[in-house]
């Protein structure tokens, strides 16, 4: 702050000399002039002091025999002095200053706290919804009422609030725990599949079922209703069992075949959005068949994001040409499709032509956890 005040006084580097120039240092102190980085240079005492002070020396100095020297000037008064005619110059300090003023009324950032498993553009995507953006005034933003209606926008958070911190917006969010299975609950675990069970492991409940077994969609696998010399119990079955289940396959192969290969050009376009204005960096749009991927950067400046993003479009183009198959041909790539996509076993599969179209029906066994909760009926 000490340097700030002396910059706007003016601040005059000056040398003492004469009879004793030493006596200026007592002079000054008596007179409440204030001088500092005083030093002896060829028997003379070259100090610094502010432009005020200055103005008193010459009724202080008069009868002293002690004369001074101004050797350098620096501070806002010279600066003005030296550009009073540069109109544009003076003109652009005023701009700046009341861009900066009319900015700082409005939200150029927007960051989200607190986010564990939901996405942060999510929680932005919701707050634009609500009108909430970036270019908008701060004094528009109410705070509690808009937090209100984000957690009725978004039923994946427990809790929200909203801070206005000069530009940036903070939305500090708490996400709702998911309920954890109430195990005091009793139930039953029955099939979500039909098939043959290969693994049981049941820690809780009235196991019904025996590997090797075949069930049906809806059957109880684990009873929650256990009898005994004391009684009946009730209680929360728990237990994975595992089946072989068959399911159903269809594939689709033209035999009109696009196939797609890649030229080699990339091209990249970049757009920067400053204050919430985007500038594109390119001229001109791309012709022909490409696919893209948008890469998002923005500044920060100690820790804290800036209302400065570059977005970067990179374009890999291709050509299509079509290919055509024999049905033969199409049947093999089917199978080879079907042998990647699907890890269990093909039990049965069967090759058919639709006008220019090769289908493949198959029927896989897959080996899956079969068991989900399902209620006690108590009749």
């Amino acid at each position: 702050m000490l340097f700030l005040y002396r910059f706007f006084c003016g601040v005059l580097e000056v040398e003492f000399y004469g009879i004793y120039p030493e006596k200026v240092l007592n002079i000054c102190s008596k007179s409440g002039i204030n001088i500092w980085s005083a030093r002896y240079v060829k028997q003379r005492i070259r100090c610094k002091m502010l432009v005020k002070d200055f103005l008193k020396l010459p009724a202080i100095l008069r009868k002293s025999g002690i004369r001074v020297h101004i050797i350098d000037k620096k501070g806002f008064p010279f600066f003005i002095k030296r550009y009073n005619k540069r109109f544009g110059v003076f003109s652009g300090i005023i701009v700046f200053f009341v861009f900066l003023y009319v900015m700082s009324g409005h939200i150029w950032v927007i960051e989200v706290e607190g986010l564990k498993t939901v996405k942060e553009q999510e929680i932005i995507a919701s707050c634009q919804e609500l009108g909430i953006h970036t270019g908008m005034s701060s004094k528009n933003i109410k705070a509690k009422a808009l937090a209100q209606e984000l957690l009725l926008k978004c039923d994946k958070l427990a809790w929200a609030s909203l801070n206005v911190e000069g530009s940036c917006l903070t939305v500090n969010v708490t996400e709702i725990k998911q309920k954890q299975e109430d195990n005091s609950v009793p139930c039953n675990l029955v099939s979500t599949s039909d098939g043959i069970i290969t693994h049981i492991d049941v820690t809780a409940g009235n196991c019904l079922v025996k590997v090797g077994d075949v069930v049906s969609k809806g059957d109880v696998l684990v009873s929650g209703i256990i009898e005994n010399q004391s009684g009946t119990k009730f209680v929360h079955s728990i237990g994975k069992i595992k089946a072989d289940c068959e399911t159903e396959i269809l594939l689709e192969q033209a035999l009109n075949n696009k196939v797609k290969y890649p030229t080699g050009k990339i091209k990249e376009k970049s757009v920067l959005e400053f204050f919430g204005i985007k500038i594109p960096l390119y001229i001109g749009s791309e012709k022909g068949k490409y696919t893209f991927t948008l890469h998002k950067k923005q500044a920060t400046l100690f820790s804290r994001k800036l209302p400065i993003t570059l977005y970067t479009k990179r374009f890999a183009f291709y050509k299509e040409s079509t290919q055509q198959l024999s049905y033969d041909k199409a049947c093999d790539m089917l199978d080879s499709k079907l042998a990647k996509q699907y890890n269990g076993k093909i039990k049965e599969k069967e090759f058919l032509q639709n006008e220019d179209t090769a289908i493949l029906k198959a029927v896989i066994l897959e080996n899956k956890e079969i068991t989900t909760g399902g209620n006690i009926m108590i009749g």
